[in-house]
């Protein structure tokens, strides 16, 4: 494969005369190709030129080419040759995220763009945690689409870390999520549900049933760990922990309900969650909450948005919670 080419000598500046990331920034703009960027997704994933050339229907020298031609636009190697095949550099990693990132965006809007072509009067983009949307979005969505039929409604659900970027950076119109601790200037956050954290075990479990319990009560039970950065994360640090410094835990962490479910059905596990999130799980046929009652609040779930150019249909969709 041929070695990286220096850029074209007219696109060379010093960067005491111009931000190296201006530079590259425009060349990006002035030579790539959205076909370059469907190469770079490949190329990472098959770690081939030849498997990467077949899965976008071209050949072989045209993939090598392609690849060549981008780093010498960049100045940089995106990939690393050894004797299996390619391997990004920190730079073609860089570069590769910020592929699938436009591809995925242009792949929404064609989604957007097919709903408007048979007849959707409006589109609105909308991310979700998986705890907002199941007490706030789910319903809220259920009855603003009886009046809305028209309209096409793109939900993407994620954690808030995730979305949020995607919000300030207008890839979505509007982020429900439990309430950030800051926010730009320009976006505001508006409280739909107050949420407080709950002790999930199996209705088999020794402790279901029983009233006032205390979080020592809990000390022969195994538990599963909730996910780093999440708000009840913290609050099993900070409380549970505190109480149970030996706690017994059940080997996974995770924020899937379904393994939530299918590991909190062994008879001396528990887990703590947000009360949000319970209308997902099999509460009262499998599972059942347990009477312990924690002190640590959870921040309040609701909506955040830009505060100057919020869709109208947003401000719509708000107006009908629990009219």
């Amino acid at each position: 494969m041929p070695t990286p080419a220096r850029p074209p000598d007219d696109e060379l500046l010093e960067p005491a005369a111009q931000a190296q990331g201006t530079v590259l920034f425009a060349r990006l703009l002035k030579h790539m190709r959205l076909r370059q960027l469907q190469l770079l997704v490949a190329l990472q994933q098959s770690g081939s030129v030849v498997k990467a050339a077949a899965l976008l229907h071209m050949s072989q020298s045209a993939a090598t080419q392609s690849l060549a031609e981008m780093e010498r636009i960049l100045g940089i190697s995106l990939f690393d040759r050894h004797a299996r095949g390619l391997r990004p550099t920190l730079a073609g990693h860089t570069l590769v995220d910020t592929a699938r990132g436009i591809l995925a965006a242009l792949e929404e809007s064609a989604e957007s763009l097919a709903a408007i072509r048979r007849g959707a009067r409006a589109a609105l983009r909308l991310g979700t945690t998986p705890a907002a949307s199941l007490s706030v979005l789910s319903p809220l969505l259920s009855e603003f689409y009886e009046k809305h039929a028209d309209l096409h409604i793109d939900v993407h659900e994620d954690t808030g870390e995730r979305l949020l970027p995607q919000l300030f950076k207008g890839g979505v119109d509007a982020v429900f999520c439990r309430k950030p601790a800051l926010l730009p200037a320009s976006f505001v956050f508006k409280a739909l549900q107050e949420d407080r954290p709950v002790v999930i075990a199996s209705i088999h479990h020794t402790l279901a049933g029983r009233p006032d319990l205390s979080l020592q009560a809990l000390k022969d039970s195994r538990w599963v760990f909730p996910t780093a950065h999440l708000a009840v994360r913290d609050i099993f640090e900070r409380e549970v922990l505190t109480a149970l410094p030996d706690a017994l835990r059940v080997p996974i962490s995770t924020v899937s309900l379904a393994i939530f479910s299918r590991f909190l059905n062994k008879p001396d596990a528990v887990a703590l969650m947000p009360q949000s999130v319970t209308p997902g799980m099999p509460l009262g046929s499998s599972l059942s909450q347990l009477s312990v009652q924690l002190k640590s609040p959870l921040a309040p779930l609701g909506v955040v948005f830009h505060k100057d150019q919020a869709p109208a249909l947003l401000g719509q969709m708000l107006r009908r919670w629990r009219r």
